[in-house]
């Protein structure tokens, strides 16, 4: 009877120390549903649809969701749609749970042939969620963390933010012929 009472005792003291787990696999599903959001609006030039997956701080920055989209409208008015070659998200390389939101980092694959040239980028994008991971803001912090700090002070020290790798090679406007 003693031996019951005890294992008794010790699954109970189990279960009021344990926290429940994080859930990162919802998260990450979450993620790239608006990463993906994010990436249709861009490619599209669809500027509203844009601004709602992007950090409000960024565009509250920039005074504000109107003039943020005015920005970006004004920032790629030069490229046309057909020069974006690819624009999607990556891999999710980080969930980071903390007391206020969830954060996260997943790459950015782009490839943009413009002026006669490719350029292949793989950028990376800090992602928050205030919701349990429900619903995900974004912003490029640039690979670097001090200019990063001053968008997100509260930035979990437990992000890494990978350096951005860029790639340019010349593209040829003249069909290779066979001889």
């Amino acid at each position: 009877m003693m031996k019951r009472l005890y294992i008794l005792l010790f699954f109970l003291s189990l279960f009021t120390v344990a926290y429940p787990q994080f859930d990162t696999a919802f998260a990450k599903s979450n993620i790239r549903k608006c990463a993906d959001s994010l990436a249709i609006g861009f490619k599209t030039k669809d500027w509203e649809l844009f601004a709602r997956y992007s950090y409000p701080a960024l565009i509250g920055a920039l005074g504000g969701k109107e003039e943020f989209k005015t920005y970006m409208a004004m920032m790629f008015a030069p490229v046309a749609d057909s020069a974006w070659k690819m624009y999607e998200p990556g891999n999710i390389l980080q969930v980071i749970k903390t007391e206020g939101d969830l954060q996260a980092v997943i790459e950015l694959k782009s490839v943009l042939e413009w002026q006669g040239a490719r350029i292949t980028t793989v950028s990376h994008l800090i992602g928050e969620s205030w919701d349990g991971g429900m619903f995900w803001t974004f912003f490029d912090p640039e690979g670097d963390r001090p200019k990063t700090m001053l968008i997100k002070p509260d930035l979990s020290d437990q992000i890494i933010i990978p350096l951005k790798k860029e790639t340019t090679e010349p593209v040829s406007t003249v069909p290779k012929t066979k001889n």
